[in-house]
């Protein structure tokens, strides 16, 4: 008989290259970068790259807007976009 922990059959979570330290690559930190790109990025890409469902990438998108990003979305060919909209500059 083996004695197997739960914590043994856990599945190890993969870490994101976004170039960012250990410190500041926090979740919240990777979806800003990842959305801060020119093209954005779909619900599809978000779910990929963090291996969350629909809902949690939506929740994750709406926590940053709750923080003060300004978080655009757009309907194209490849589903919706969201894009971390750029700081306006001061008149």
């Amino acid at each position: 008989m083996t004695n197997i922990t739960p914590a043994s059959h856990a599945r190890p979570i993969a870490p994101i290259n976004t170039g960012m330290t250990a410190n500041t690559a926090t979740r919240p930190a990777q979806l800003r970068k990842l959305l801060s790109r020119k093209n954005g990025a779909t619900l599809t890409q978000i779910q990929t790259s963090f291996d969350w469902l629909p809902h949690t990438a939506r929740a994750a998108i709406s926590r940053l807007r709750k923080a003060g990003d300004v978080v655009d979305r757009s309907d194209t060919r490849r589903g919706s976009v969201y894009r971390i909209a750029p700081a306006k500059a001061a008149s």
